[in-house]
């Protein structure tokens, strides 16, 4: 890491070959820094820069709108040479039966399963894993607050935190420490229509009442966190159900009206439960010209939120998750089901390092976390 910069509060800053990359927890948005620009940030850094949030300075900050990188990148998107971010699941088990569900063949198995010992195999994978994030994930965190929180305080001592929940559970448990960690909390809504979003993400009566609705739990979730001052933001993953302009536009409008300054699209992956096709789920080819629409009609309107797209459909095997039980797992580029991997005890970092350089799609990760998918770096 690089220390001796002014950096703004919760903002990490990790050297590369083409200079640095810089990881805002307060707006869960990295950036691409060249050495021009981390030259600058040494004396002080640049308007444009405290605009982001990532030095320190009384300027106001504003809305980035897909832009990623800070200086000159010919050869387009910089490749890296660590893990950016690392996914820890809390527990497998979930209360809602989304319908694209990422994680379902990674979580069916160990369900009704628990261990009182798989987090500390999941916090020591994490702790082998150099990477900038961790996002504790699952499955639903919330239905374990308990191990949420051991990861949460494992996983502060050397990455940021995000909290990744659909809000359904007691979020307000958790409150003080993610306060105490400073934790980003990213939170799942797909639609400003709420029978759309309650079909993407159905409850699962094992779990919960008739009339649960996890269109209502993200939004008093927003709110809760909103009114608790912790940094968070909104995820929407992007299917034929919810993925229309008009339907896009109306829960921006939504989060922004609600002081969301963040809002992360993720296009469908034909991947977990996803892999299956179901009919009326994936997206046509358009998908992508529609989230640049989406983005640039924000930025003509100069609104106060941030939009991250990522590009897991076309990279699958550019995300690193920990298993509930501990095991490193990474999505097969066919799509055709994960590759669960083992980490010894001996040389458990090298040992990671090894997977992720052999099995991670190193563009694809880079580029689902800059905003590869939009290529906006020429037009912001």
């Amino acid at each position: 890491m690089i220390t001796s910069v002014r950096l703004a509060r919760g903002v990490r800053l990790r050297r590369e070959t083409f200079g640095a990359i810089a990881y805002v927890s307060e707006r869960d948005h990295f950036y691409a820094l060249d050495h021009a620009h981390v030259d600058a940030l040494r004396k002080g850094g640049t308007p444009e820069m405290a605009a982001a949030g990532i030095c320190e300075s009384d300027l106001p900050q504003r809305a980035f709108y897909g832009r990623s990188q800070f200086g000159s990148f010919p050869e387009g998107l910089p490749a890296v040479s660590l893990p950016l971010v690392v996914n820890c699941f809390a527990t497998a088990d979930c209360p809602l039966r989304c319908t694209y569900c990422h994680a379902d063949d990674l979580m069916t198995g160990y369900r009704d399963r628990d261990d009182p010992s798989w987090p500390d195999e999941v916090i020591r994978v994490a702790r082998a894993t150099p990477a900038m994030v961790g996002v504790v994930t699952g499955g639903e965190p919330l239905s374990r607050p308990d191990n949420a929180e051991r990861l949460i305080r494992a996983l502060t001592r050397d990455k940021a935190v995000v909290l990744d929940t659909s809000g359904m559970g007691d979020l307000g448990r958790l409150t003080p420490v993610l306060r105490e960690c400073g934790v980003h909390v990213r939170i799942s809504l797909d639609s400003s229509d709420r029978d759309v979003n309650d079909r993407l993400r159905p409850i699962n009566r094992r779990y919960l009442p008739l009339g649960a609705s996890s269109h209502r739990s993200a939004w008093e979730a927003l709110h809760l966190a909103r009114a608790e001052s912790l940094s968070c933001s909104a995820q929407t993953v992007v299917t034929a159900q919810n993925g229309s302009y008009a339907q896009l536009l109306a829960l921006r409008d939504d989060l922004v009206a609600a002081g969301v300054r963040t809002w992360t699209l993720h296009v469908v992956v034909a991947a977990g439960k996803a892999a299956h096709r179901p009919r009326g789920l994936l997206t046509g080819d358009d998908a992508v010209q529609t989230l640049v629409r989406v983005v640039d009609d924000t930025a003509a309107a100069a609104l106060p939120i941030d939009i991250r797209v990522t590009s897991t459909h076309r990279a699958p095997n550019s995300t690193l998750l920990i298993s509930a039980r501990g095991e490193l797992a990474v999505q097969r580029g066919d799509g055709t089901g994960k590759d669960v991997l083992p980490v010894s005890r001996f040389a458990a970092r090298s040992g990671v390092m090894r997977h992720f350089r052999r099995r991670i799609d190193q563009a694809g990760h880079a580029s689902r976390y800059l905003n590869g998918t939009l290529d906006l770096s020429v037009r912001v």
